[in-house]
């Protein structure tokens, strides 16, 4: 049977929004009058015939095809609101009652990557959440993947701190960073995803497509759970989508229930679709992250 393709990009942008398919620019010094050092063409980065992008922008990630469920969309299975919901955002007061709880723990992260020669620094930009008040901090792997120099920035903060990276697990797209010095620092509560039902509301936080002046708040219900998608490099399943807006930059930023706990982990927006997003849900992450403490590497 033929798969229904989807066209998906992953969540993370250098200084400004990129195209789908396309890898970021690298950085480029002002140069003297005469010598400019050569620039990739876009062209060169794009992929044929692809379903699913994630949402990275930065050389620290990758461009990654895929398909959705591996099957056409009449098949692929849905949560049925079988229950009541429990996240109901009734106003807008809530939205900022979540935030004055979650958004302390979101970091803005920034990526470097060897330069090559003396004209290319390739950087990126992500999301992450803090998970412990010494500075523990979860993201995703393609965020941080072939990084040698990474930075956090906390709410509310000017200067970026350095982090180190603790552990990585690219098979289940997630990374765990450790801030230098980091002490007495707001953490995040993490829910429970298995409780979650179709239609209740979520709030989605992070550095969308890394705009200045502080983190994005986007708004949205549960449209889906237990979704797969898959390609040739990467397999997720379990999957949380959302219609809040979730954009480069996203990646590794907060999907927060009506009570400001943390249930999912932002990584993928479909390309060709409206509002179309998909978390890593945080009952798959938990198990994960213990493994990511004790330094897994793969």
């Amino acid at each position: 049977m033929e798969h229904d393709r989807r066209t998906l990009s992953v969540l993370d942008p250098p200084q400004r929004p990129l195209p789908i398919f396309e890898a970021p620019p690298p950085y480029l010094p002002p140069q003297p009058a005469g010598r400019q050092p050569a620039v990739r063409q876009p062209g060169r980065w794009r992929t044929a015939a692809v379903a699913v992008a994630f949402l990275v922008g930065g050389a620290s990630g990758g461009l990654v095809a895929g398909l959705v469920d591996g099957r056409s969309s009449a098949e692929t299975p849905a949560a049925t609101a079988s229950a009541p919901g429990s996240g109901t955002i009734a106003e807008p007061q809530d939205i900022q009652a979540i935030l004055a709880k979650v958004e302390p723990a979101v970091v803005t992260i920034r990526t470097q990557l060897a330069s090559q020669g003396r004209f290319f620094v390739a950087s990126g930009a992500g999301t992450g959440v803090v998970l412990s008040p010494d500075g523990e901090v979860l993201t995703n792997a393609h965020v941080v993947q072939g990084a040698t120099s990474i930075e956090v920035t906390l709410s509310g903060e000017s200067r970026a701190r350095r982090a180190d990276l603790v552990g990585i697990d690219s098979s289940n797209d997630l990374a765990l960073l450790k801030i230098r010095n980091g002490s007495d620092l707001p953490t995040a509560e993490l829910g429970a995803s298995g409780d979650l039902r179709v239609g209740d509301d979520v709030v989605a936080i992070g550095n969308a497509l890394a705009l200045h002046g502080g983190l994005t708040v986007t708004d949205g219900i549960v449209s889906a759970v237990n979704r797969t998608i898959s390609d040739r490099t990467i397999h997720l399943e379990g999957l949380i989508q959302t219609d809040a807006a979730i954009n480069s930059g996203n990646s590794g930023g907060p999907l927060v229930n009506a009570a400001g706990q943390v249930v999912g982990i932002n990584t993928v927006v479909a390309g060709d679709a409206q509002n179309i997003g998909f978390a890593i849900a945080i009952d798959r992450a938990k198990p994960v992250i213990d493994q990511l403490r004790a330094g897994l590497n793969r």
